[in-house]
């Protein structure tokens, strides 16, 4: 097995996203419990819409980018709607830590397509840009300097196994 250079585990954790979360689920399960006591619901009719907000719930405290790079390969996974994608280096043409505005490039956070580049992001400013012969994508991450040296060792390796003319 090859030897990880750099890992990374990235969340949905600002106070931005959960405020608005948690405040829905708390206003939605208050109105179902309380101000319908004049007309009780049974458990029946408490089911789906509980289900749903716990759903909703479970599924942003789930959400994972997960980011790994080894001696000779790219992977990622953006848990649950994707599974590991790996790219070997000789797939990939260029690597680049770039600043982003994930807002206005992207048009926010998570699974994104500006039209040129799909985006697997959770947050922040910074990125890995990601070129291959077909694709192009950006993996978000919150340690652009550690990322900076693996990218100057896979450009080193990767201008080594150039022919020379």
């Amino acid at each position: 097995m090859t030897a990880v250079i750099f890992q990374e585990t990235q969340r949905f954790r600002q106070i931005w996203i959960w405020v608005p979360i948690l405040g829905i689920t708390g206003v939605s399960l208050g109105s179902l419990f309380f101000l319908e006591r004049d007309n009780p619901l049974n458990m029946g009719d408490l089911a789906f819409p509980i289900g749903m907000l716990m759903l909703l719930n479970c599924l942003f405290l789930g959400l994972t980018l997960s980011t790994r790079i080894t001696e000779n390969s790219l992977s990622f996974r953006y848990y649950p709607f994707t599974r590991w994608r790996t790219f070997r280096f000789e797939e990939i043409e260029t690597l680049e830590v770039v600043e982003y505005n994930g807002l206005w490039e992207y048009g926010g956070w998570g699974i994104k397509w500006n039209g040129d580049t799909w985006s697997y992001t959770t947050g922040g400013k910074w990125g890995i840009i990601v070129k291959t012969t077909d694709k192009k994508f950006l993996l978000g991450t919150q340690q652009p300097e550690q990322v900076r040296q693996v990218i100057a060792e896979f450009k080193a390796r990767k201008s080594a196994q150039q022919p020379s003319v």
